[in-house]
C-alpha cells in the first residue's frame, strides 16, 4: 500500500497553510479527514526536525484510540519505519528519530502547565470539557524551536472559544465537508446522512461542517424556526402572508 501522503491526493484543505500563522485551525464535518490531516502534518514536522509534540484530545482514551492508534492516527501512516512507538505507562509516542509526542486529556487543563513544546495538535476542540482554558494553557507551552505552532481540528460547535479563534490574529482556517472525503468513507454513509439531517441545523454542523450561530438579539433563532418545519404539508384553514413593508417613508413604503 501506498504510504506516501502526497500520492493520495489530499485536498487542499489538507494541506497546511502557507504563510507565519500561529494557529491552523482546521473545521470540517464527521469523517471529513481531520484526523488524517492532524496526523499527517505532526509526522510532517517531526520529518522536519521537531522534538517535543503535544496531543490533545477530550480524554486520554481520544488521544490513544484516535490520534495515536487510530486508522488514520500517528501509528497508522507513513513509511513502517519512521513510525512512533506508543509507550501506555509513559503516555506517549517515540519516533525512531527521538522525538516524543506527549498525550493530554483536555479534562486535566494544569496537565499542561509545566511541560513546554514546539509544536502541538488538539482534535476535537468542540467536544472538550472547557476549551479556552486548555487553549490558553497549550499555547503558553509553545515555548520551544525558531517558530512554535499550533493545530486545532474539529467538528464545529457554536461555542465561545471557537468563535473566539476564528476572528483572532494569526489563525489560519480550513474547511472541508463530509462530502469532500466520500471516497474514503463506507458506501451509503453520506447518503443515508444527508436524508436524516440534510437541511437542518445539526446537518450543517456535523456534515457540512459549518460553525452555525445565531446573530446577537435575534428575534427568532435557527432553533425555533426548524422547530415550524413540517414533512408534509398538512390541510389548512387559511394562509397568512407577512409583510415587512420599507419604513423609511418614501413614496413605495405602503406598497
Amino acid at each position: 500500500m501506498c504510504r506516501d501522503w502526497r500520492l493520495w491526493k489530499p485536498s487542499r484543505a489538507q494541506i497546511p497553510p502557507e504563510g507565519d500563522w500561529l494557529i491552523w485551525l482546521f473545521l470540517g464535518g464527521r469523517g471529513a479527514g481531520k484526523t488524517r490531516a492532524g496526523a499527517e502534518w505532526v509526522r510532517g514536522v517531526v520529518e522536519g526536525g521537531a522534538q517535543r509534540i503535544a496531543l490533545v484530545a477530550p480524554t486520554f482514551n481520544d488521544v490513544r484510540e484516535v490520534m495515536i492508534e487510530g486508522p488514520s492516527g500517528l501509528m497508522n501512516i507513513g513509511p513502517e519505519a519512521g513510525r512512533p512507538r506508543y509507550e501506555a505507562s509513559r503516555k506517549r509516542v517515540v519516533w525512531p528519530g527521538g522525538a516524543v509526542g506527549h498525550a493530554f486529556s483536555a479534562e486535566d487543563a494544569d496537565g499542561l502547565r509545566g511541560p513546554q513544546f514546539d509544536f502541538a495538535w488538539g482534535d476535537e476542540v468542540a467536544a472538550w470539557s472547557n476549551p479556552q482554558r486548555v487553549i490558553d494553557t497549550l499555547r503558553m507551552g509553545l515555548r520551544l524551536g525558531d517558530h512554535p505552532r499550533l493545530m486545532l481540528t474539529t467538528t464545529p460547535r457554536p461555542i465561545p472559544a471557537l468563535k473566539r479563534l476564528v476572528k483572532q490574529a494569526g489563525v489560519e482556517l480550513s474547511h472541508q465537508p463530509t462530502a469532500d472525503n466520500a471516497a474514503n468513507l463506507a458506501p451509503g454513509f453520506l447518503d443515508a446522512m444527508n436524508a436524516a439531517y440534510g437541511g437542518s441545523a445539526l446537518g450543517r454542523q456535523e456534515i457540512e461542517g459549518i460553525l452555525i450561530d445565531d446573530p446577537p438579539g435575534a428575534l427568532w433563532t435557527r432553533a425555533q424556526v426548524e422547530a415550524c418545519f413540517a414533512e408534509t404539508v398538512p390541510d389548512l384553514d387559511r394562509i397568512v402572508v407577512a409583510v415587512d413593508p420599507p419604513a423609511s417613508g418614501g413614496p413605495r413604503s405602503d406598497e
